[in-house]
């Protein structure tokens, strides 16, 4: 079964933690969290925490004027009702099939882009300007991240397969891995994880077959 997005979000709500970072005087849309509930559902634990590449299209309900901007230090913002792209309804569908109440979401970056050049670009900038603030996985933000990975029943990797983001992801792969397991469908290349929605709809369906099986295999360890 693969469900609408419009489905999925009658039985799924979805926030976000959305900023602007101001970086070189320009600001850059950004989001640091999503967090994906079963609705009418309380949830204490999260069963699992999702790290992909970037957050893509998502953006907050009620527009982006209000939300805060960063200039130094980022802090959290606080979860605001979100719109969810089409990795985030990949994501509801997994939830089904495993009959799970709520997953986080963060990325390699929080910085929105919705295509990989512009990704790409980004990460340029912010390595020119020796910034590390848009990364939950940088020294500054370390209390952050343990703060997920401590909700977490489970974490899997998808940020993609993609060779230019091999010295990012290994960054992130030696973090995760010092916490614990880190599941996800492994490329032929490591770290690098195949991405939740590889668009085409039969790979996308392959992405849930194979998760939910490698998931429900680790269950029974």
């Amino acid at each position: 079964m693969f469900l609408s997005g419009k489905e999925l979000e009658s039985i799924y709500s979805t926030e976000g933690t959305f900023y602007d970072l101001e970086v070189d005087g320009q600001r850059r849309l950004c989001r640091s969290l999503a967090a994906i509930r079963r609705r009418n559902r309380e949830v204490e634990r999260v069963n699992a925490l999702l790290v992909l590449l970037n957050p893509g299209k998502s953006l907050p309900l009620s527009g982006v004027e209000s939300i805060p901007v960063f200039r130094g230090k980022v802090e959290m913002p606080p979860l605001v009702p979100a719109v969810p792209d089409n990795s985030l309804h990949q994501l509801m569908r997994l939830m089904e099939r495993m009959d799970w109440d709520g997953i986080n979401v963060i990325n390699l970056t929080d910085i929105r882009t919705g295509k990989f050049e512009e990704y790409w670009e980004t990460q340029q900038l912010m390595g020119q300007q020796e910034d590390n603030r848009h990364t939950i996985f940088s020294s500054g933000r370390h209390h952050e991240l343990q703060n997920q990975l401590q909700q977490a029943d489970a974490v899997i990797a998808g940020w993609g397969t993609k060779s230019a983001i091999v010295p990012q992801a290994s960054e992130a792969y030696r973090i995760l891995a010092a916490h614990g397991n880190v599941q996800g469908l492994a490329y032929k290349k490591q770290p690098l994880y195949y991405h939740p929605f590889p668009w085409i709809l039969n790979k996308c369906v392959k992405w849930l077959d194979d998760m939910e099986s490698q998931l429900k295999q680790a269950a029974h360890v």
